[in-house]
């Protein structure tokens, strides 16, 4: 890690400045301008691919939906930030003056990203909190670092509890929640518990699960990314002022890029096996 921290140090500040000119910001603000006036949004168009610190094309699918409700300069959660800059969260920052907070368990990691947004000078009105996250935690971190509880937009990461904390979340309920989920586990109902050890096949729950709960706390499923284990809902009265257009599993499990990621009956009767001994 000690290694892997240091060579980030030293690059983090190349990787972001192509990433924040104005020619990169003129570019997503215009897009932003674009989805603002239609009337609806413009989501899960295979056409249209835009990344610029996330992953694979969440920013993209990010920027969308904040236009279609709306939401210019917003505050956001990001529950399990990692560096902060490899976030789904970073563009909000660097190129949309958002403002908001990093929780994450590893606190090397977390002085990555302050040091970062520091030299940007895109640290003024965000916390970079550390601690371990649990469902018995969760909303006293929240009341603790964060300045509102209006918010715009919620991530959670942190690779396997991810269903237990925002079902645990009460203390706020963001317009927009983007949340992992294990979408090889396809149209199974499952929720595998967090252990201190696990294969790469047994955590996480499948988007069935995490939908349910989603329709539980009013939201409904708007998008999620090609391969999709990120999805993203929209909380039920936005999304109806709005009127946006509601994303059916059976048409996320259709997608070329899912299709051949599902786990074999074998490994999914074996994995429930384990969870009913």
């Amino acid at each position: 890690m000690a290694f892997t921290t240091h060579i980030k140090r030293l690059i983090y500040p190349l990787y972001i400045l192509p990433r924040v000119t104005t020619k990169s910001r003129k570019k997503i603000e215009d897009l932003y301008a674009r989805f603002n006036n239609k009337n609806e949004a413009i989501l899960n168009n295979p056409n249209f691919n835009l990344r610029v610190f996330s992953s694979l094309e969440e920013d993209g699918i990010i920027l969308q939906i904040i236009a279609a409700l709306n939401i210019k300069k917003g505050y956001f959660l990001d529950i399990g930030s990692n560096d902060c800059i490899n976030s789904n969260c970073a563009n909000l920052v660097f190129n949309l003056n958002w403002t908001g907070v990093f929780v994450d368990a590893n606190q090397e990691l977390l002085n990555i990203g302050k040091r970062n947004y520091s030299l940007f000078k895109k640290d003024k009105n965000l916390k970079f909190v550390n601690g371990m996250l649990y469902p018995n935690n969760i909303n006293q971190i929240i009341k603790a670092n964060s300045s509102t509880l209006d918010i715009d937009f919620m991530n959670i990461d942190i690779d396997g509890n991810d269903y237990k904390i925002w079902e645990a979340i009460d203390i706020v309920n963001p317009k927009i929640v983007l949340i992992e989920n294990k979408i090889e586990y396809g149209n199974y109902d499952i929720v595998v518990p967090v252990k201190e050890t696990f294969l790469p096949s047994q955590w996480g729950a499948s988007i069935v699960s995490i939908t349910k709960l989603a329709q539980q706390k009013k939201y409904k499923l708007v998008a999620t990314n090609k391969q999709g284990f990120n999805a993203f809902y929209v909380r039920n009265d936005c999304f109806e002022r709005y009127n946006l257009r509601e994303l059916l599993l059976e048409d996320v499990f259709a997608y070329s890029e899912i299709n051949n990621c599902f786990y074999s009956e074998t490994i999914m009767q074996d994995l429930l096996k384990k969870l009913t001994d």
